[in-house]
């Protein structure tokens, strides 16, 4: 039975030729779990846990059409006829569920990410992408055959492994797109010059994919309803485009987006992260939604049912692509609709593990839910015997929580002890940085909430000392005690005028004076937030940072919107040096190639952001109090919320097995 304030979007609906049987999508993503242009069985078992989880239509990661789209080297190759066998395995177990899976094909143009060996960039004109400094090669009139014949292809293809439709990608500044924009195509053939002609090309696409699939098959296309970048197109084009085209041609949906990949600012918006708004391209949507007079999806943040629910009711769009939401949390449709809204996780919007993880060349992850991309080595994991053990858990933050909650999950008697008065640890000076604030009251609001319907004994206010563990007496200790700010050794480095990151965040009171030096050592989000905080507020910021880039290990949409604020608010910038001393109010800050110094003499305060040292004295002291003592997340060693809460998970699911390996040792 629908829940009454869900009813639109678990209503059913048909696209093309496909019936879903609700409207939460998940869009095209990269897994990386494909191995020579073939998907594994770890991306089958990924959609299987979605499927399984209530979706009504997941869309793969995107499939090149054609050798040189491939975008990278971890690309499906949709062309080949070796993908049919892989495409059958995962569509066998997806429809199983009820859900419906569509391919996106691929082609890249200009846009290559990277590769082993660098193929040349295929793209209507040799106009080069900012982002990737790639310079492509115009392509002949062959090669645009070709390539248009790939889609076909690969559509055949698509069908053949039981697939229910294909989206043809037109998004984000690809090649379907770089023929249409008069910016990226600068031809005198029949592909160039006029709108009609610029549009041949995606025409043909499209004229060529029906040819091959037959009419009982769904095809559409995604694309950008605003490139959100210079010399980008915005939404007057994207109606002006959808318009002709399906005067032109069959589309069965269009998948409505943002951004562009081309440059810094533009790309930020292929997975806005937090604390960018909600929902935000959801306006555009509804314009080419009365423009095409066809279904439209749209997604870019909508992490909650609520906000899809409203999409649908008001007639934003048909479907509500809702992809990191359900990498989070798998089950989240059926949580909706079965009233268990209050069950969800939510998605940080912290894109450190999902996308992070593929401009990594890593597979796919999720910081709160360490089960993605590894569904079936966790499974193997849960499924084994364990004895139900006492476990003392010392420490809330993060990896405390996660450890806690997984333990509880699997009947062991857990105790969760925190000197604090509330959970969180590091998550409190979090929620007070400007721009990290969504993140951590999110992902405190989903512990607080599993914790409410869990078994663990929660203790705050207790700072746990040896002889009390010896009272608990229990058969397994966890120590997750978090870490403190390094303060380096120096000259001058006591001068009252110098605070931490922690401090500025945590006390707030003190006088920080006019001009402040922020010091960064890390290139994470510390230093920047600091540095956003006090120019928020009127004061004169240097930011200095000892990395090669500033925001250097942050994930690169993330530091997009660091470095637009930073610009934003006049914040001098100054990477490639580090603080060498304070002497006669002065600072002496060396370069780290040359090794040259310079000295800074107009300042007030200095905020430092140094690192982290790891807080392993009590855990010295009761190493040897229980048969099984762990350290996880900064107790360990200071690294990131993703190592926290994976070593929190993963050390959990050891407890109580029989010739267990060391969370290590496993992975």
């Amino acid at each position: 039975m629908y829940m009454t304030h869900f009813k639109h979007l678990f209503s059913p609906i048909t696209i093309g030729f496909t019936e879903l049987k609700n409207r939460i999508l998940s869009t095209a993503h990269q897994t990386n779990h494909v191995i020579d242009g073939i998907p594994t069985p770890d991306m089958t078992a990924y959609h299987v846990e979605r499927a399984k989880g209530g979706a009504g239509l997941l869309i793969l990661e995107a499939a090149a059409v054609h050798p040189s789209g491939m975008l990278t080297t971890h690309t499906i190759a949709g062309y080949d006829q070796n993908v049919v066998p892989a495409y059958l395995d995962l569509t066998n177990e997806v429809h199983q569920y009820g859900t419906k899976v569509f391919q996106q094909l691929f082609h890249g143009g200009r846009e290559v990410v990277s590769s082993d060996y660098r193929s040349p960039a295929w793209a209507p004109s040799a106009i080069p992408s900012l982002r990737f400094g790639t310079m492509p090669r115009p392509m002949s009139t062959e090669e645009i055959k070709e390539v248009i014949e790939g889609f076909a292809i690969s559509a055949k293809l698509a069908k053949a492994g039981g697939l229910d439709g294909v989206e043809i990608c037109c998004s984000h500044g690809y090649l379907p797109a770089q023929f249409w924009s008069e910016h990226t195509n600068h031809r005198t053939d029949e592909y160039g010059g006029s709108f009609q002609n610029r549009m041949r090309f995606i025409v043909e696409v499209m004229e060529r994919v029906w040819q091959e699939v037959g009419e009982d098959f769904t095809v559409g296309i995604r694309m950008s309803a605003d490139e959100m970048t210079m010399d980008g197109t915005d939404v007057k084009d994207a109606v002006k485009i959808v318009e002709y085209l399906v005067d032109q041609v069959r589309v069965d949906f269009v998948n409505v987006t943002a951004g562009d990949s081309s440059t810094y600012a533009g790309s930020t918006h292929i997975v806005p992260p937090s604390p960018m708004k909600h929902a935000y391209v959801s306006p555009q949507a509804f314009k080419i939604r009365m423009a095409g007079a066809v279904p439209v999806f749209v997604g870019s943040r909508i992490v909650d049912p609520q906000e899809a629910e409203q999409i649908v009711a008001t007639g934003k769009a048909d479907l509500v692509g809702m992809t990191r939401s359900l990498i989070v949390d798998p089950e989240l449709p059926n949580k909706a609709e079965s009233g268990n809204h209050h069950l969800i996780d939510a998605c940080l919007g912290c894109l450190q593990a999902c996308i992070g993880h593929y401009h990594k060349g890593l597979a796919i992850g999720c910081v709160q839910n360490p089960s993605t991309g590894k569904e079936r080595q966790v499974q193997v994991l849960k499924e084994r015997p364990r004895e139900k053990k006492k476990v003392l858990v010392i420490g809330a933050g993060p990896a405390g929580l996660k450890a806690a909650l997984t333990l509880d999950e699997f009947g062991h008697e857990v105790i969760l002890a925190d000197k604090a008065e509330e959970i969180g640890g590091l998550l409190h000076t979090l929620k007070r940085a400007p721009m990290r604030q969504e993140l951590a009251e999110t992902m405190l609001d989903n512990y607080r909430r599993k914790l409410s319907i869990s078994h663990v004994k929660v203790k705050l206010g207790w700072n746990i000392q040896p002889s009390d563990v010896i009272k608990i007496s229990p058969d397994i200790i966890f120590c997750a005690i978090g870490s403190r700010p390094l303060i380096p050794n120096i000259p001058g480095i006591n001068d009252p005028r110098v605070i931490t990151v922690d401090d500025l965040f945590n006390q707030g009171s003190k006088t920080i004076g006019k001009h402040v030096l922020v010091f960064d050592f890390g290139g994470d989000w510390p230093g920047m937030e600091a540095a956003i905080e006090l120019a928020e507020k009127g004061h004169h910021v240097t930011f200095i940072s000892s990395k090669l880039y500033i925001g250097e290990e942050v994930h690169q949409y993330v530091r997009n919107e660091y470095l637009k604020k930073l610009y934003q608010l006049n914040i001098k910038m100054i990477p490639h040096y580090d603080l060498g001393e304070i002497k006669n109010n002065q600072v002496i800050i060396r370069n780290l190639f040359s090794y040259e110094k310079e000295t800074l003499e107009n300042w007030d305060s200095i905020v430092l952001s140094q690192g982290r040292v790891p807080n392993v004295e009590l855990y010295e002291k009761i190493k040897h109090s229980a048969s099984e003592v762990y350290q996880i997340g900064d107790c360990l060693a200071p690294r990131t919320l993703e190592e926290a809460t994976f070593e929190g998970f993963m050390t959990s699911l050891q407890i109580g097995v029989q010739g267990k390996k060391t969370a290590v040792e496993t992975w």
